[in-house]
């Protein structure tokens, strides 16, 4: 489902707000680290973000400062926190160890699609079980596209994963591709096509969205089709700016965000990836390959010691991973 039809229809899941349009009007700067061009950009932000203009009357605009331009992607939540920016979007993966129980969702062939995996991780939050988030204004926190297995040469099961250096964005991540026999590098997403190109890396785990927003594309051909977890995504705002605004603006970005936002970013950046994954399987120099629910099940099997060893590393480990899955499989249910 393409993102225009989505945001005209938020409007009849919301509750009705009028803002008065004799308010001053209020520019929030956003950092987003994809480019001017991009899905994430143009449509996905580009709209939603019309649509928090109109629902205010025009007295709240967000401008968008593409390509990390205002800050690189590792310091994006500093970067809100500290009031260097009002607005942004970012990946927890990038600060490693600073928001554990977010990693959950790293967590491959468990979470089918990006709505399941963002109601797991929103759940959490409204639960007090995500921390780390206490000095911003949260908006959102969701799931990155569902990542799958991408490689420079052929991967037509799990045992071709053996030995080759993989990147992986999160430990989860990295600790899941170990459990595999992969040799898992931990890198920023802008920076895997380069690495590719030099055969740092044979392949990499990623939503197709990244695979193309990102130029991995030119360099992975062999495509393994299978859940193999997300990455946790927040979009924050500077609590101070947050709380300056007038109180039906607040009102807006209150009703926009959190579960509203889960579904219009799930069905917007799934629809995205469901075509580009079609995009791919009619390519003929591209290869991709489904493994069976055996397969799978097996496979899933390798991965329970690496979910018990970070529960116990984390506080409240067990409630955490508890109360995702069940989350993940009551989504799945709806």
């Amino acid at each position: 489902m393409r993102i225009k039809s989505l945001a005209l229809g938020l409007a009849f899941t919301l509750t009705s707000l009028s803002v008065s349009a004799d308010q001053e009007s209020v520019t929030l700067r956003f950092s987003n680290i994809a480019g001017p061009t991009s899905f994430m950009t143009t449509d996905l932000f580009g709209q939603y973000f019309q649509e928090i203009e109109e629902r205010t009357n025009g007295q709240l605009k967000i401008k968008m400062f593409s390509g990390g331009t205002l800050v690189n992607a590792r310091d994006t939540f500093d970067a809100v926190k500290n009031g260097l920016v009002d607005m942004a979007w970012g990946v927890t993966s990038y600060t490693p160890g600073r928001f554990r129980e977010s990693e959950v969702v790293e967590v491959p062939l468990y979470a089918n699609n990006i709505y399941e995996a963002s109601t797991g991780l929103w759940t959490l939050y409204e639960n007090n079980l995500l921390t780390g988030f206490e000095d911003v204004y949260v908006f959102a926190i969701v799931s990155s596209g569902i990542q799958r297995l991408h490689s420079t040469k052929p991967l037509e099961s799990f045992e071709a994963l053996e030995g080759d250096r993989y990147r992986a964005a999160g430990p989860l991540a990295a600790k899941a591709l170990e459990a595999f026999d992969a040799d898992p590098v931990a890198l920023t997403v802008p920076s895997i096509a380069e690495n590719l190109s030099k055969n740092v890396l044979t392949g990499s785990i990623n939503d197709w969205n990244a695979v193309f927003t990102w130029g991995i594309a030119d360099y992975v051909k062999w495509h393994l089709d299978v859940p193999f977890g997300s990455s946790p995504v927040f979009i924050t705002i500077n609590k101070r700016t947050y709380q300056s605004l007038p109180a039906d603006v607040r009102q807006v970005l209150d009703d926009m965000g959190g579960r509203n936002f889960i579904r219009y970013w799930s069905e917007s950046l799934g629809g995205e990836n469901e075509r580009l994954r079609e995009q791919v399987a009619s390519s003929s120099e591209d290869v991709i390959t489904v493994p069976s629910e055996q397969e799978v099940e097996t496979w899933r099997a390798r991965l329970t010691p690496v979910i018990n060893d970070w529960a116990e590393s984390v506080d409240n480990g067990q409630q955490v991973w508890a109360t995702y899955i069940e989350a993940v499989e009551d989504a799945r249910q709806q």
